[in-house]
């Protein structure tokens, strides 16, 4: 593709036509601006879903999981999805509270268990008759 042909394609959005939406100065949200859902509003109708059903909203979210595994249902893997992304960012704020030593015992069980496993490796099986 020529540099002239690269150029008509990516400007032509650039500049507001009559036919086609394209960019417009002051478009799309402001730097700076605030989401428009903040803690306190998902907050209200986590509490309002609380009211009306007697359970919290994970609670239904893994009912409904089950229920869709249960009836083999493609459903099931946008459940695997929305209940990944809810479980990864606790997981990934767990903290070790394994003291030094506590470490090293672990480190020394896991040499030992490696050293052990390169012997099995390396040593030839038996011959079946």
């Amino acid at each position: 593709m020529t540099e002239k042909a690269i150029k008509a394609k990516t400007s032509r959005y650039r500049v507001k036509s009559s036919t086609r939406g394209g960019a417009r100065e002051g478009a799309g949200r402001p730097a700076g601006g605030k989401n428009k859902i903040n803690l306190a509003t998902i907050q209200t109708v986590l509490d309002k879903l609380y009211d009306r059903t007697g359970y919290c909203y994970e609670d239904l979210l893994i009912d409904d999981f089950l229920k869709a595994r249960e009836n083999n249902s493609a459903l099931a893997h946008k459940y695997h999805v929305i209940l990944a992304n809810k479980l990864m960012p606790d997981l990934a704020s767990i903290e070790v509270t394994d003291t030094a030593s506590q470490v090293e015992e672990k480190r020394q069980a896991f040499a030992d268990a490696l050293s052990q496993l390169a012997r099995v490796a390396g040593s030839k099986p038996e011959e079946t008759k």
